[in-house]
């Protein structure tokens, strides 16, 4: 009985914690023949598709077939890429500067952040086809004019897992900005902005942030220091109240990160880089494998309460 309890104890603190330790590069995406500025990059949750957003003159969702889930080397090209097309009123144009891509749960709609001067905010598109981005149609956009800093360069962008909030952060700014969305994933339905304490000391040219399945683990990266920093939430889904755990550089494979995406089950880890304007291994996705630290941890606190009893 007192074995079980022990154990018992053990798993349930190790399991409270929902940390990874070790980050191990495991392979590279050279696609500097598809772009050259790439910049943000999400997954189908099958992993049998990989979307990355590209800064072109005429910018483009890049949208790629993994014939083995997760598995960047087995990644192909689908098509040349679809261009962003917004419509403004009558006016119909091309959207500049895009970064963060995001799809909704049932892969029916796009989000890409948009950064041009005097339009920055979120695009929203809907797909005639789910998961297929070169059936995108422009429906609607959330406009900011001001967030939680009146500086407005967004990189960042996040959903909680049932689309009735949004989560954005900006290059330099040092808070996330959280909305809520009065109809779930419509953006255009933006509300009640509140804002994050700061995280200025870790990261200063946000890129990304992503929340685990629960919400409390928000994961935020940025091409300053090229690393993850970790934060727990006091409220799941809460930015209000942010603590820093700690940071997992990948500054060895790139300077320049421009955005990043866990696997749902955060076993794998893919940074998109963009090192310089132009040829071959200038714009990079990496892949990292995640050991759990739940794990070896837990692997030595039995031994050890084995040892003891």
């Amino acid at each position: 009985m007192r074995k079980i309890l022990l154990i018992a104890m053990a798993l349930f603190f190790i399991f409270s914690t929902n940390a990874f330790a070790f980050l191990t590069f495991k392979q590279s995406k050279d696609i500097s023949g598809d772009t050259d500025h790439l910049r943000g990059i999400t997954f189908k949750p099958d992993g049998s598709r990989m979307y990355v957003t590209a800064d072109e003159d005429d910018p483009v969702v890049l949208q790629y077939s993994l014939s083995t889930a997760f598995d960047i080397s087995t990644a192909t090209l689908i098509g040349s890429g679809t261009e962003l097309t917004v419509a403004n009123g009558m006016a119909v144009s091309n959207m500049d500067k895009p970064h963060a891509i995001e799809l909704s749960s049932d892969g029916t709609v796009m989000y890409v952040i948009r950064s041009e001067s005097g339009f920055v905010g979120v695009e929203q598109f809907n797909l005639t086809t789910a998961w297929d981005t070169s059936t995108l149609v422009h429906d609607t956009r959330k406009v900011i004019t001001s967030d939680c800093d009146d500086d407005v360069q967004i990189r960042a962008l996040a959903f909680k897992s049932d689309g009735t909030r949004m989560y954005l952060s900006q290059e330099g700014a040092g808070v996330v900005s959280q909305y809520d969305l009065t109809t779930a994933w419509d953006v255009s339905t933006a509300t009640n902005n509140v804002c994050s304490n700061s995280y200025a000391g870790e990261e200063s040219d946000m890129r990304n942030i992503q929340f685990s399945s629960d919400g409390t683990i928000m994961y935020l990266g940025g091409s300053n220091g090229d690393d993850i920093n970790k934060y727990t939430l006091a409220t799941a889904w809460d930015v209000t109240a942010i603590s820093h755990v700690t940071s997992y550089s990948i500054s060895s494979q790139t300077g320049n990160m421009r955005g990043f995406k866990f696997t749902a089950n955060f076993t794998k880890l893919y940074v998109t880089g963009d090192d310089a304007d132009a040829g071959a291994g200038t714009n990079v996705v990496y892949e990292y494998s995640l050991a759990c630290v739940d794990k070896i941890v837990l692997e030595r606190t039995i031994q050890y309460i084995l040892c003891l009893l």
